[in-house]
């Protein structure tokens, strides 16, 4: 009995123009990623920075409150 083997003329890989449509489609596919990380440090960025300002702010309210706190001779 003969064996059949399945595929005996066939080539086995990918072909130039699969390959390139592979490689654009994990392009466009990073560009949308790269995006997305983009607009996300630039919001962090933002709020890093109203953080900052909102302490500040604070830190100015307690020296204000302590100011005049010791001036009743409160706090010692």
């Amino acid at each position: 009995m003969h064996r059949i083997t399945k595929f005996k003329n066939s080539k086995c890989g990918f072909t130039l123009t699969e390959m390139v449509i592979i490689i654009g489609i994990i392009v466009i596919l990073a560009s949308a990623v790269g995006a997305g990380i983009a607009d996300t440090l630039k919001n962090a960025k933002k709020s890093k920075k109203a953080v900052e300002d909102s302490c500040a702010q604070l830190k100015q309210r307690i020296d204000e409150s302590e100011s005049i706190l010791n001036k009743y001779n409160f706090g010692t």
